[in-house]
This record gives C-alpha cells, structure tokens and sequence, in this order.
C-alpha cells in the first residue's frame, strides 16, 4: 500500500483530472481512468492492464456483486486519497470511492475472435458519447459479438462513455476503425469461417421492414451518425437497408434505441431458429 494521498496538489492527481478532461491526454498517454466498483470490477476481470488503482476509504464500500480482485501491489499499485481528493478527481462526487488507471487496450479487426456466424454492430461517426455508452449496454444485454465504430467523433474511453456503459466497453470486444479499413474487412471471404457477413443498413428510403430480413446467418447491422445518419459509401457497402416502421409523429428513433430495437431482433431470430424460446 502506498502512501495515502490528502494534497489537491500531488501529481499524480493532477494527471487523473488531465485524463479525466482531456482527450488529448488520453491519447499521448494511452491511458484511462475507470469509476465505481462496477466499472472498474468489469475493467479489472476482462483483462485490461492496470497502472493504479484508488481507493478512498471514507466513501468505498465492497460489492459482492462486483468485486475487487486482492491485488498483486507489484502489478497493481494501491494508493488511498481523502474524501476531497476523491472528489477532485471523480466524476461522481461522493460516489463508490474508486479508480482505475488503466491502459486503453486497441483491440484490432484482426484480433476479433468470431463464430461462424457472428452479429456485428457498426457504427458510423458516433458523437455522443451517452450514446455510444447505451450501445455498449445494449451489445453486452443481447451478447452482440463486436461493436465495431467507424470515423467515431467521441473518444471511445471518454469517461461518459463508461460510466454510461456501465463498464461494458470493458465487456464488449470494441474496435474503432475508419469506414474503409472495415469494408474491406467485411468483404474479404478469407476472413469468414462460414460466409460474409450481410451488411444491413438502417434507413428510411428504399428499405424493407426490420423483421422481414433474414439475420440468423452471419449479420453486421450498419448506423449512422445522430446528426448526418449513413455516408454514401455505407449505402453502397450494403446488402439490404431495413427500417423500423413508424406509425406516431415523428420519422426517427435515438439512435441508441435504434441499436436496441434492431439487435434484439437479430437475437429474436437467432432464438427461434435454434429452437430456443
């Protein structure tokens, strides 16, 4: 255990409010920080590299839902902060009283581990990170086999991005990629154990309804951005476009919801055909 920490002016605080804040300091570093026993439990079991842990001993309290595993304090240094240095660091004031300094870990296409017929989420030029932290909730519920995000405009280890995930970027096999690294990805039957994947595009023209396309067999279900929706070259790219019928006022869905709605089809279909209720 390492000396406990009371002084807002220490630098290794410091530098967790940089990652905290900063984009830009995530980057140079290749690091992140981690908050709350959910996330940082999910953070630690999934095999992320830890720098440091911290605890402040006036607010955590264990989770037997969520453990913390003992750490080897020569792999995982264990430092303990006041209440106010907590608070200085944490997003969430007063809340669970631990942190996670940990190495962002740049899974790759090529690294991704399939099935024979995997389902895919893409996403193309995500910007709210609240957004894509609903994603990951919702690819760790239905058991999604990658998210995959494209020419993304947030920082995948925003820290609203984890804490909206709930820590499932950590649970969830997550690649960022430009729009033309994964086509090509996609496309290249080598790397298919069984057939390409059909590449479904969420849209509103030219489309059928969700629930009559076929994805039971290999499935990458493709969405655009909030604001700007697919790029042509995604249009392009797919198969078929399916919609979700609207029938009230308005013309669109969140996307998060959008996500939701389609995936758990995918996974409704993949039920029913292998006789599962």
């Amino acid at each position: 255990m390492e000396e406990h920490i009371s002084s807002l002016q220490n630098q290794l605080v410091k530098h967790i409010v940089r990652l905290q804040q900063k984009s830009a300091e995530r980057r140079k570093t290749g690091m992140f920080v981690a908050e709350g026993r959910r996330e940082v439990s999910l953070a630690l079991s999934s095999g992320i590299r830890s720098v440091r842990l911290l605890l402040c001993p006036d607010i955590y309290t264990e989770d037997p839902a969520y453990p913390l595993p003992v750490p080897d304090l020569q792999t995982l240094p264990v430092t303990t902060v006041s209440r106010t240095v907590y608070n200085k660091m944490a997003w969430r004031k007063d809340t669970e009283g631990v942190l996670l300094v940990g190495k962002q870990g740049n899974m790759s296409l090529e690294s991704l581990s399939l099935p024979e017929s995997p389902l895919l989420l893409i996403i193309e030029g995500v910007e709210k990170p609240g957004n894509l932290g609903a994603i990951l909730r919702t690819a760790d519920a239905a058991g999604a086999d990658a998210l995959i995000v494209t020419d993304s405009r947030t920082d995948i280890y925003n820290p609203n991005v984890i804490r909206s995930s709930l820590g499932c970027l950590f649970s969830v096999p997550v690649v960022s990629s430009s729009n033309h690294e994964v086509i090509q990805w996609l496309t290249r039957p080598e790397n298919w154990k069984d057939s390409v994947p059909v590449v479904y595009s969420a849209l509103l023209q030219t489309s059928i309804p969700y629930d009559e396309a076929d994805m039971t067999g290999p499935t990458a279900l493709i969405f655009g951005a909030e604001d700007k929706g697919l790029s042509d070259i995604w249009r392009a790219a797919s198969h078929r476009h399916i919609r979700i019928p609207m029938t009230g006022k308005i013309d669109s869905l969140n996307l998060a919801a959008s996500v939701a709605i389609l995936t758990f089809e995918a996974v409704r279909q993949r039920r029913r055909a292998a006789g599962e209720t």
